[in-house]
This record gives C-alpha cells, structure tokens and sequence, in this order.
C-alpha cells in the first residue's frame, strides 16, 4: 500500500435541507488482483472518535465498508439497490443504498470516484447523497 492524499467531497439532501462535508486526509491505496483499494480514517472531532473506511472500486462496482463509530458496508452499482445493515452509537438500522450514477476513473496512481445515490432508512425515510473521491499520490 502506497500514502495517498484523498480529498472527499460529500453533499446531502434531506427533504431540501442540503448540507455539504469536506476532507482532505491520507491514506493507503494499493491495487490487488486487479481491484483498487483506498484505506483513510475519518475522525469526528478532535478526540479521534471516527472510523476506519476501505472502498474497493471494481470493474462496475464500488464497495465502501466502514469501522469503528459506524460499522457498515455499502455496495455501489449503476441502477442497483443493496440492502446493508448500518450501526452507530445511537443504534442500528436497516438501508437501502440506490445509485443513479457511478463513474470510476482510477489507475496505479490515483483518480476520482463519483457516486450519485439515494440512501432509505428502514424503507422510509430518503436522503440523496453525492460521494466525491480524488486519490492523488
């Protein structure tokens, strides 16, 4: 695994409230049997409570398992809906994870990820989401 710099850009929409995250952190990034993997934690606050976050990005597939204050994996695939299970400390719950759009442009070195979806929790309530990665070396 080589260090990488991830710049991750999240939007959210609930019910036209949109809130906008923003992070620049390291990371580890490697390709293995032809798959590229991103290691990066995510801290929450000062103290380091956060989570340790892998995506694998495949040939039409990009899987994002997260540990730590959350616990979950989700699985990202163009016109697709997969069902996880997500935890927190406030509890656990059922999700359904839709995506309108995946691109991947990776190589060796690095490149973007950009994911268009909609997360439904408990089969009620929606929120649209927009994941985007920059990898660089």
């Amino acid at each position: 695994m080589k260090k990488v710099y991830v710049s991750i850009t999240g939007m959210s929409n609930v019910e036209g409230e949109k809130d906008k995250t923003e992070l620049v952190t390291e990371g580890e990034y490697a390709v293995r049997n032809g798959k590229y993997l991103l290691r990066y934690n995510e801290s929450l606050s000062d103290e380091g409570d956060g989570c340790t976050t892998i995506i694998k990005i495949d040939d039409g597939s990009v899987t994002m398992s997260r540990t730590g204050n959350i616990n979950t994996q989700m699985i990202f695939e163009n016109g697709k809906r997969h069902m996880s299970h997500y935890e927190t400390p406030m509890g656990s719950f059922t999700i359904g994870v839709s995506t309108d759009l995946l691109k991947t442009a990776v190589d060796e070195d690095g490149g973007e990820v950009e994911i268009k979806y909609i997360l439904d929790i408990n089969n009620s309530a929606q929120v649209e989401n927009y994941l985007r990665l920059n990898i660089r070396g």
